[in-house]
């Protein structure tokens, strides 16, 4: 689009500093910003424990989930069952659609801490909904 006060291309600012709100069950930093930059690229292959903090793709988005089963290392099946507590929804998904989940804090990447006894979290949340 041409600038119609003068020369040049028109340029229009858009505030990327708003903090995204907290998460239903408060598993991520506080203050975040809604908008980072893309994350570190991690291995191609990657086996994650029960627990591990990970952001799955799942219908064309990345979203902050929880693994709840892992896979055997000597198994060639790479499919996990995770949670995703935004939604409060389980997913089979295969390898390559998970990564290791981080946040933008302070310019830099800070993982996401485990959470080793997600059951009890998916219970907080499988309550809440029935609610």
């Amino acid at each position: 689009m041409d600038n119609v006060e003068g020369p040049g291309k028109l340029e229009e600012w858009v505030s990327a500093s708003r903090l995204a709100n907290p998460d239903k069950l408060s598993l991520r930093h506080l203050g975040r910003p809604m908008i980072r930059p893309c994350p570190p690229e991690e291995p191609s292959r990657q086996y994650f424990e029960v627990g591990a903090a990970v952001e799955a793709w799942w219908n064309n988005c990345w979203w902050e989930s929880f693994v709840l089963t892992g896979v055997s290392l000597s198994s060639n099946n790479d499919t996990y069952r995770v949670f995703l507590p935004g939604e409060c929804r389980f997913e089979n998904l295969h390898c390559k659609d998970l990564r290791v989940a981080k946040d933008w804090i302070d310019n830099t990447w800070v993982a996401v801490k485990p959470q080793p006894d997600i059951l009890s979290v998916v219970r907080s949340c499988l309550e809440q909904r029935e609610k």
